[in-house]
């Protein structure tokens, strides 16, 4: 089973709740992430501002994982989660390096690389899923089975981007806008 979070990108208002909710559960420091909320202006008259959160993909292979010599990052077999042990994390920042997500920060003052991983401590303790999930007002950020968490997208006419343009498998899926004609007729059918 490998588990991830589902992003709906039509849902997404760019309120950062879930950045603050990362930040609070995993006590980070100013400048250190685990997820982040990027602000993507429209590039033509008459669209809108389009929010993306960018956390850790979760990918089936990490180059992460394969890069770090210290044997720190790991992949859970039952999960799929990529984590990192903070003791034997060494500093190198070769994780930080090697993602083209840009999903793993630095904190200076621990000398140790952070990313997200779904929140293992509240998913062992069964206080549910990640933070980030809960946290979010629009419901824009769900958590489970990637597969269930597509097969859901898929029956209701979602499509899934693609973004596995570096031949790692990324788990955590980003849902589309609803087509112009959809958003249309969702509203006229909400009017009725």
């Amino acid at each position: 089973m490998q588990l991830a979070l589902s992003i709906d990108l039509e849902r997404c208002t760019g309120c950062r709740a879930c950045e603050a909710a990362c930040k609070l559960e995993n006590r980070l420091t100013e400048g250190i992430f685990r997820n982040r909320v990027y602000w993507i202006a429209p590039k033509y008259e008459g669209e809108r501002f389009e929010f993306v959160v960018s956390v850790c993909q979760q990918c089936s292979r990490p180059a992460c994982l394969r890069v770090c010599g210290a044997a720190a990052i790991s992949k859970c077999a039952d999960t799929g989660v990529v984590e990192i042990d903070d003791d034997r994390c060494t500093g190198c920042q070769e994780c930080v390096q090697a993602c083209p997500y840009g999903a793993i920060s630095f904190d200076h003052r621990r000398h140790k690389a952070e990313k997200c991983d779904l929140c293992a401590d509240r998913r062992a303790s069964n206080r549910g899923g990640p933070a980030c999930a809960a946290a979010c007002p629009g419901r824009a950020i769900k958590f489970g089975n990637v597969a269930a968490l597509a097969s859901e997208a898929r029956a209701e006419d979602r499509e899934i981007r693609r973004i596995d343009h570096f031949g790692l498998a990324p788990s955590i899926l980003y849902i589309e806008h609803l087509r112009r004609t959809d958003r249309l007729s969702n509203s006229i059918d909400s009017d009725e």
